[in-house]
């Protein structure tokens, strides 16, 4: 836990909110896994949005494995699916709008990740065209 919490101190270019939102979304999500009837539909949607600040803030690692366990989640999850289909208990429409949050907001993420890798690239090229002046000149 220790290692945790110096993570979260360490100065780098990622701000601590976001690193804090990415271990809290991951711990949400491990939770999750081990309810599959009732942490989906209540704890999910707080993990899809910690997650989604994680992604936007830079974290692409973390963001990668909270999206991958939080898609997962939702896959195996058996409320999730009466939820979405409406087979779950009548008048749950709590129910069946937690389980469109969670859908939308895990395609929400994959968006994010769209884009971390499209930043990613930017960079790369960016930084490419100064080596190769560097390597020119000399």
């Amino acid at each position: 836990m220790q290692a945790f919490w110096q993570w979260i101190r360490r100065e780098d270019r990622f701000p601590r909110h976001a690193k804090l939102l990415g271990g809290i979304a991951f711990a949400l999500g491990l939770a999750c896994a081990v309810m599959p009837r009732t942490g989906v539909l209540r704890l999910e949607p707080i993990a899809v949005v910690c997650g989604t600040v994680c992604l936007w803030a830079g974290l692409s690692a973390l963001g990668y494995g909270v999206f991958v366990l939080l898609a997962m989640d939702l896959i195996l999850s058996p409320a999730f699916w009466r939820s979405l289909i409406h087979l779950a208990a009548p008048g749950s429409l709590a129910d069946s709008a937690g389980a469109y949050f969670d859908l939308v907001g895990v395609i929400a993420m994959s968006v994010a990740l769209v884009r971390q890798a499209f930043l990613r690239r930017q960079e790369v090229e960016v930084a490419t065209p100064e080596q190769d002046s560097d390597v020119e000149s000399n």
